[in-house]
């Protein structure tokens, strides 16, 4: 009984994101981040913590694109989940294991004096133009401290209102809004890199 309730849940939330409300997206995907860990884990066992978060973050980004793709006659959403985490990971490991080839085939082409393989094209244009969703959830990460990633993360993407993140992180609601204003304000501030 509970799985079917825990189903019916998830199918609201996937039909509120798809509708338009992104707030529902947070609850859906952290449902799923300790299996995406789970999995990982499993399959990349001696992957630094920091990649995986950040294949956490790509996947996050992934997903959010593909949910209008579940059908819920064909399947339980656990069952799409855990499928769309295991071909994110073997599509992950086919990509690192490709560049590892490409690197040692690379390498062995060289001339003694050395060159430069795909050297980055950069211009005086907007940075974030061609920064794909999950480089600028990454950018973000990077830029923000411990404290105010897990704001972020609990009021922006999982949709704790105030009162409910300040509890969660054990600060008052007052101390809450003032950090979220600082952080609205820093999240300003990054598109301006």
């Amino acid at each position: 009984m509970e799985i079917k309730n825990q189903q019916e849940e998830e199918e609201e939330l996937l039909k509120r994101y798809l509708e338009g409300d992104n707030r529902a997206f947070g609850p859906l995907y952290y449902r799923y981040r300790n299996l995406f860990f789970y999995y990982i884990n499993k399959q990349h066992p001696t992957l630094p913590m920091h990649e995986k978060e950040d294949l956490s973050i790509e996947f996050l980004g992934r997903i959010s694109g593909q949910l209008h793709k579940y059908d819920k006659e064909k399947s339980l959403f656990r069952t799409w989940m855990s499928k769309c985490i295991t071909n994110f990971l073997n599509d992950y490991r086919n990509k690192k294991s490709t560049k590892e080839r490409k690197i040692t085939t690379s390498l062995s082409n060289s001339n003694e004096k050395g060159e430069n393989y795909e050297l980055p094209i950069t211009s005086n244009e907007n940075p974030l133009q061609n920064v794909s969703y999950l480089n600028i959830i990454k950018l973000i990460k990077n830029k923000l401290g411990d404290q105010d990633w897990k704001i972020f993360e609990l009021h922006f993407l999982q949709g704790y209102n105030q009162k409910e993140t300040g509890k969660k992180l054990g600060l008052r609601e007052d101390t809450m809004w003032s950090r979220i204003k600082l952080l609205r304000k820093k999240l300003d501030g990054i598109q301006n890199l």
